[in-house]
């Protein structure tokens, strides 16, 4: 899994207008819960527990919606779970309404979330084979700062990817500890640190080389 960063005074992302999109936090939780596919109470008791849920608008046309994260979250496949500091945010649930995908929505409700979240910095992870999830919130400044999988003992690591201060940071944020090697390249092979994507790559689906931005 790719864990990426925005901090406040990151480039901003650089991508053309789009007309009459907005984003706000969300104030109706009917039409949060039918678009998110919870019920309402999901949506009550995620806000009780500090998750801020904006939706994204073409118009007045909720179009797309994500979560932020302020005082506690959790990663379900590596089964973390942490506290957020103040100046921090974990972004996480996101989704465009299907007849509006492919329109690079997903990184305009993310820089939305940005600038209107009071914090210095924003945390984000996406699995692999997520490949539009990836590219949207690269479009959005976002940075990769290491990627997240198993060890052979099945506990988790990070392994940096470009600056290595900010994984550092991450690191400590998740409780995780900052490695060098031994984990499996693909996050779902516990049980293995040299696992089957590495043997055939061409026809792998769930692991994909990590690139540092440039």
């Amino acid at each position: 899994m790719t864990l990426a960063t925005w901090w406040q005074g990151d480039p901003e992302m650089n991508l053309a207008a789009f007309p009459d999109f907005h984003a706000r936090p969300a104030d109706d939780d009917t039409l949060l819960a039918r678009i998110n596919h919870l019920n309402p109470a999901q949506v009550v008791e995620r806000r009780r527990a500090g998750h801020q849920p904006y939706i994204g608008y073409i118009g007045e046309t909720a179009v797309t919606y994500g979560w932020a994260a302020t005082r506690l979250a959790a990663i379900g496949e590596p089964h973390l779970e942490f506290a957020i500091p103040a100046g921090d945010r974990y972004l996480w649930d996101f989704a465009t309404v299907p007849e509006w995908q492919g329109k690079e929505l997903y990184p305009r409700v993310l820089h939305a979330m940005t600038r209107m979240e009071d914090a210095d910095r924003f945390w984000i992870i996406h699995t692999p084979e997520n490949l539009p999830s990836g590219a949207g919130i690269q479009r959005a400044g976002f940075q990769s700062v290491g990627q997240l999988s198993f060890r052979a003992d099945g506990s988790v690591g990070l392994i940096p990817v470009g600056q290595r201060a900010r994984a550092h940071f991450a690191a400590a944020l998740l409780g995780i500890p900052v490695i060098e090697g031994g984990l499996s390249p693909c996050w779902r092979c516990m049980e293995q640190v040299a696992c089957t994507c590495e043997l055939d790559p061409d026809h792998c689906t769930c692991a994909l080389p990590l690139r540092p931005r440039r």
